[in-house]
Parts: C-alpha cells; sequence; structure tokens
C-alpha cells in the first residue's frame, strides 16, 4: 500500500485551512478601516487639545514677562517706543542711514519682554547693534537680522499657517478699548497714555535725540484691578504682509481672521465693520490687506495689537492708510478655537472668552485720551485700566 499517496489529500487539505478566503480578508479590511475611522478623530482632538494647551502656556508665559517687567522696572512695557526718532541721525551719527539710526520710536513692547521670557541672548544682540546699526536696533519695521527672526514661545501650535519661522507672532497686545488709538508722532507726555496697561512711549521732540517723557503703566495706575484688566491675546496671523488689494486677489485670504478690511467710519462707528463681512468671510468689492502678526518688532496697532471693542472672532477694519499705521483700528482677537479666545490679565491669569461676551453699544467709539468707563459692555470695560466699571461674570 502506498501510504504516500494517501496522505497527500489530507496534506492538501490541512494547507488550503491555513490561509484566508478573499471574503475573509475583506472583512478584516473593513474592520480595520472602521477602527481607523473611529480612533482618528479621537487622535486629532488629543493633538488639538495638547496644541491648545501649549498656546494657552505660551500666552501665560508672556504675561508673566510683563509682570516680570513691572518687577524690574517698576511698570509694563510700552505697546511701542524703543529708541527715538524717525529721520534723525543723532542716537547713532555712523550710522550708514536714518533707518540704522533708532526704532523710530515703534518698538513694540514683545521686545522689551525677552529678559523675562528667557531670551536674554538676543535681547542683547538687539541691545547691542552692530557695526551699522544703532545700540537698540534700526527702525522697527526694517529688515534686520535680530528683528527677522521671532521668538517660537510667541506662536501658538494651533495656527494653521506655517510660521515656524521669521518675524511672524500669534499673541497681541490690548491696546483697551480705544478705536481710536494713539498714533505715530507721541510727542508729549499726554498722547503717550492709553486706556489700557500698554501706554506708547512719548518724547519731547523728534527732531533731536528725543527725551522720554511718560512711563509705562504701574499697579497702582489699575484701579479697575489687575484681574479684571487683560493684557494680552491670541490673534491669528495674516497670511501675508500685503497692502490694499480687493477680495479675491490672489494672495491675500478673504478669511475674516485673516485680514483687515478698509473702512474710512471706523474711526466713529466701529460696529460698521460688522457689514463687510458675512460672519466668516469680507464680502466682494471690499478692500483688504494681511498686515497682522507679520512683523513682531513693530510696535504698530496692526502689527501686534487688539482692541475690546467687537466681540472676539469679529471682522477687523482699519482706516484707509496703505501700510500699517492707521490710528483708527477695530482688532478683535482671533483664534482657530471654537468659540472664542484666550486672553492673559494683568495679574498673570488666563481665561477663556466667548464669542458672545458682551460688547454693550459698538456703534460709537473710544480715543486713547477719552475718560470715564467704556461703551462696549463687559468686553470694553475689561480692555481698561481705571474706566471704574463694575464688570459683570464672564461665566
Amino acid at each position: 500500500m502506498n501510504t504516500t499517496a494517501r496522505l497527500e489529500p489530507a496534506v492538501r487539505r490541512s494547507l488550503v485551512h491555513r490561509g484566508f478566503t478573499l471574503v475573509e480578508l475583506l472583512v478584516v479590511i473593513a474592520i480595520i478601516g472602521i477602527l481607523v475611522g473611529m480612533l482618528l478623530p479621537a487622535v486629532q482632538t488629543a493633538r488639538e487639545s495638547a496644541r491648545t494647551s501649549q498656546c494657552l502656556n505660551n500666552l501665560k508665559q508672556a504675561a508673566l514677562a510683563a509682570i516680570g517687567h513691572h518687577d524690574a522696572k517698576g511698570c509694563f512695557p510700552h505697546r511701542r517706543g524703543g529708541s527715538c526718532c524717525y529721520n534723525n541721525m543723532a542716537n547713532w551719527p555712523t550710522a550708514s542711514s536714518f533707518t540704522n539710526a533708532s526704532n523710530a520710536s515703534r518698538r513694540s513692547g514683545f521686545i522689551d519682554l525677552l529678559p523675562y521670557m528667557d531670551e536674554v541672548g538676543l535681547f542683547e544682540t538687539i541691545s547691542s547693534g552692530d557695526a551699522n546699526t544703532a545700540p537698540g536696533g534700526p527702525y522697527a519695521y526694517s529688515n534686520w537680522g535680530a528683528w527677522n527672526t521671532a521668538p517660537r514661545t510667541l506662536t501658538c501650535p494651533s495656527e494653521r499657517a506655517a510660521i515656524y519661522r521669521g518675524p511672524s507672532i500669534n499673541y497681541a497686545i490690548c491696546l483697551g478699548d480705544e478705536t481710536n488709538i494713539n498714533g505715530s508722532g507721541g510727542t508729549t507726555p499726554a498722547s503717550g497714555d492709553t486706556r489700557g496697561l500698554w501706554n506708547v512711549r512719548a518724547y519731547s521732540n523728534t527732531s533731536t535725540t528725543g527725551v522720554p517723557v511718560n512711563t509705562g503703566v504701574k499697579y497702582s495706575d489699575v484701579r479697575d484691578g489687575l484681574s479684571k484688566t487683560i493684557l494680552l491675546s491670541e490673534r491669528v496671523k495674516g497670511d501675508t504682509d500685503a497692502t490694499w488689494a480687493a477680495v479675491g486677489t490672489a494672495g491675500l485670504n478673504a478669511n475674516i481672521k485673516l485680514s483687515i478690511a478698509q473702512l474710512a467710519s471706523v474711526t466713529t462707528v466701529p460696529n460698521g465693520c460688522l457689514a463687510l463681512s458675512d460672519g466668516q468671510n469680507y464680502i466682494g468689492g471690499t478692500q483688504i490687506k494681511g498686515y497682522w502678526g507679520n512683523r513682531w518688532s513693530d510696535g504698530q496697532g496692526e502689527r501686534v495689537a487688539f482692541n475690546t471693542v467687537l466681540a472676539p472672532n469679529s471682522p477687523s477694519c482699519g482706516g484707509t492708510n496703505t501700510n500699517a499705521d492707521n490710528t483708527a483700528v477695530v482688532l478683535p482677537p482671533t483664534s482657530w478655537h471654537l468659540g472664542g479666545v484666550n486672553v492673559a490679565f494683568g495679574d498673570g491669569s488666563c481665561r477663556f472668552i466667548t464669542n458672545a461676551v458682551d460688547t454693550g453699544n459698538t456703534g460709537v467709539a473710544r480715543a486713547w485720551n477719552s475718560t470715564g468707563a467704556s461703551p462696549h459692555g463687559v468686553w470694553g470695560a475689561l480692555g481698561t485700566r481705571s474706566g471704574g466699571e463694575q464688570n459683570a461674570p464672564l461665566d
């Protein structure tokens, strides 16, 4: 008897049952696909939660740096200042141009935070200048090595644009509830004052070296309480550093978080800005630009600031100035978080402010030298340091 012949069918049957049928493979693949589909949103949510946490931590560190500045210098930093003056060579006679001789009174307050946020090396580089540049750096909006790379801690990881490079930031200085902000000049003590926690550095004149005549805001100036006065917030940066162009122009994004719209009447009627958008994008025919957040060293409002007039994540508007120099602006804080933004207060605490926060009457405007309570509800009150308002609970 040939036993080998009898065993061959059994062996073949055994080999056949060791594999998978096509149907079984398809079922397994389908199950894996379903599991991945269920798991992926959870992974994405966890990642965004981690990014949000880091974003909030960065904001808090910047607020603590401002407090550290107050502890060391006796006041909060200026929103805009540095060395004076525009078109003046007195600060650095050997410089190759006016541009290299001073900050033109526009150096951002973020520069003053550097020593208190583990960026001493960068601050010393700026303070030293170089062979062709005065100590403290050149015009704050110019192209200079030390200006061209912002600290990574000033970037929110939730930012959708790839901005871990260059001079871009995601955190904004609070202008207060003023729509008519202090402009570029600032030649008397009064013109350096603001309604928030960041004064503008004013000088006695702009024809010589310029003598500082005002100081930053002190704790004693904050009559409404540090825990009720906003210091900083998140803000989405513009896609590109571009001047006015119509909605639909290549290179500019019509999303209200990414651009600033042109509105001459913003100086008196802030809520006119709302009519220029559909709630998500600016409407056709609107002139927009994308300066915000693209130059951290420049202390102009359209570069590094926000105000508490329109609610968070509302559209932004400026006057008709081509550059980032409008003195009338509506710049709400913005973020990619759902339903609101994180803000930091003068005591270093941080809170989430929803888009539904009370904004009172946004059909009227406040100027930098206005006095008294804010017309812009709880939101406006939180932007003022001494308006005397009784802030309602935010929760």
